[in-house]
């Protein structure tokens, strides 16, 4: 029987709560928004590779910017272009749209 290696897919890059304004639905304690940058390197037949950013305040719903890996730069150029405290009409403008985590399953 030959053993099968599996390499890694997923990578996190930033999973920490960042300052945000006063005007989001739903925060984390101390007005924070979580902020999330992963990556996925598609392996599997159908899959697709992707790097995203994802902020969210809470409840599952908040803001994805999502590229596919050729052009993952993009998204960490806009990882670089956001001002703290983070503000909902800032993402809209830097072209993120509205994310619900049951969407992404």
């Amino acid at each position: 029987m030959e053993l099968t290696r599996k390499s890694p897919r997923d990578f996190v890059f930033i999973d920490e709560l960042w300052p945000a304004d006063k005007d989001w639905p739903s925060v984390y304690p101390g007005n924070k928004v979580w902020v999330f940058m992963d990556e996925y390197w598609a392996t599997l037949p159908g899959d697709q590779d992707y790097r995203r950013l994802i902020i969210s305040g809470g409840e599952g719903e908040g803001w994805i910017f999502k590229r596919r890996l050729n052009k993952k730069v993009e998204v960490s150029e806009i990882l670089l272009s956001i001002q703290t405290p983070i503000r909902e009409k800032q993402l809209r403008a830097l072209g993120f749209r509205r994310w619900r985590q049951l969407d992404e399953m």
